[in-house]
Formats: structure tokens, sequence, C-alpha cells
């Protein structure tokens, strides 16, 4: 089936794109920009986390969250703004024939936002009465 033309954009209209997927394939990639959600996703049949960033107003890049990334950022960080440099591979730690990437991440919250709050398990004491 062929795909017909995409319509022009009327004005005071704004066409929404796709995000961009980004993979992390070189050394010293640097990713900048508000971390939006966290979520799982099935690619080749297995489960994998997903990360989504916002990197402009008008364009945003998903990437595959990997081991050392999910140590580092989780759902406490979504809202923050995120810078995320990739720093190449861990020969010395590895899962089959691939070694680990390793990444630099630094967060920084919008100015006047709450500390995140504690995810933690219910407890009595959390209770009031």
């Amino acid at each position: 089936m062929t795909l017909i033309a995409k319509p022009e954009v009327e004005k005071g209209w704004t066409q929404s794109t796709a995000p961009d997927l980004w993979k992390w394939d070189k050394p010293s990639q640097v990713l900048t920009g508000m971390l939006r959600s966290i979520a799982p996703v099935t690619v080749d049949g297995k489960s994998v986390v997903q990360m989504l960033f916002q990197v402009s107003a008008d364009h945003q890049v998903k990437c595959l969250a990997t081991y050392d990334l999910l140590q580092k950022v989780g759902r406490q960080h979504i809202g923050a703004m995120m810078r995320i440099t990739y720093l190449g591979e861990d020969e010395t730690i590895k899962r089959g024939n691939n070694a680990m990437k390793v990444f630099d991440v630094q967060f920084k919250r919008p100015e006047g936002a709450p500390a995140p709050r504690d995810s933690g398990p219910i407890t009595d004491e959390d209770i009031p009465f």
C-alpha cells in the first residue's frame, strides 16, 4: 500500500511527530533533555525499559535503558532535566560477548519544584490515626 502525501500544516496548527530513537554507539555522546517517562516496552520479544526525553519544544527522543542507566535513573527523575554522557564500555563486566555500557548521569530539578516523594512501602507509621 502506498502512502498519500501529508497535508499542508495550516496556520495555527503544529504537526506532531514520533520521537526519534537514540542509540548509544559512540563514547562521549551526550543526551540532554527533560525526562518525560520511563515505561516497559517489548522489543524482539523481550521486555525492556524505554525512556522518553523532551529535548526541545518540538523534538522528543527515546532510548532503551541499559543496566547502568537503570541503576542511575528512576521514576523520581521524571520532570527533571537530565544530562547523560556515554562514557564507553567496561570490558571487565560482560554478559555473553557484550560489555556493560557506562554512563555519567546528572540531573537538575526545575526551580521551585517539590522534592520527589519517597515511593517506598507504606508502613503503620505513615497512617495518621
